[in-house]
């Protein structure tokens, strides 16, 4: 299991966990998000997604503006130190059936061996209130950016542009927030590798599905 953990997060880094908030918190509002889930592989012939678990903690700026800092757990335990620092910015608000947008602007760092990487990331999201405010519904689509020309082995870098469509839906309540997300990770880079992803598109990518709850005070 060691060995799958740590090709997973090699090859689709962007796949640890769900976006961080598609919409934004109250003004001085904090928030504290645990998810898990990754992407779907083959375990002993039983299909299950990727356990890794993700706290995050978001602080309202304004009322448009989400600032948050998270860590993957699972990639800690196994010598990876996977940071993320972001925002979460509502651009338009919902009018009837026109969906609010919002934007994440993310720098993940990855430090492992003495080696510390940066990835810039910018998600897209689009998000329709329903059930009187008790519920929100989003797609959003995560630009994940590799800076790095070479690989390890001194290979080529064939993609610097990695996309991830996903959708989602969250429940709201006073005090506690309960997300479902599916993402198709990493659709247009080949998931050829010893992980056995499972995948909607022939090839390519995997499909992903995660599970959060957040505490808001």
């Amino acid at each position: 299991m060691k060995n799958i953990l740590l090709a997973s997060a090699v090859c689709f880094l962007c796949s640890c966990a769900p976006t961080r908030f598609v919409k934004p918190l109250a003004k001085k509002q904090q928030a504290v998000n645990f998810s898990l889930g990754g992407p779907v592989i083959d375990y002993k012939s039983v299909p299950i997604p990727m356990p890794f678990i993700t706290a995050t903690y978001g602080y309202g700026i304004d009322s448009s503006l989400t600032g948050f800092a998270s860590l993957n757990i699972t990639s800690a335990l196994y010598g990876n130190l996977q940071l993320e620092l972001g925002a979460t910015k509502q651009l338009l608000k919902q009018k009837g059936g026109i969906p609010a947008i919002s934007i994440n602007p993310v720098l993940n760092i990855i430090y492992r061996k003495n080696e510390a990487r940066l990835y810039p990331q910018l998600d897209v999201n689009a998000f329709w209130d329903h059930n009187n405010g008790r519920s929100f519904f989003y797609v959003g689509l995560c630009n994940w950016f590799e800076l790095q020309s070479k690989r390890t082995l001194d290979e080529d870098q064939p993609h610097h542009w990695i996309l991830t469509p996903m959708i989602g839906e969250t429940l709201v309540r006073k005090k506690w927030n309960y997300n479902i997300e599916a993402k198709m990770v990493a659709a247009n880079v080949s998931n050829a590798s010893v992980v056995d992803y499972k995948s909607l598109i022939n090839k390519h990518g995997a499909f992903g599905i995660y599970f959060g709850v957040t505490r808001k005070f």
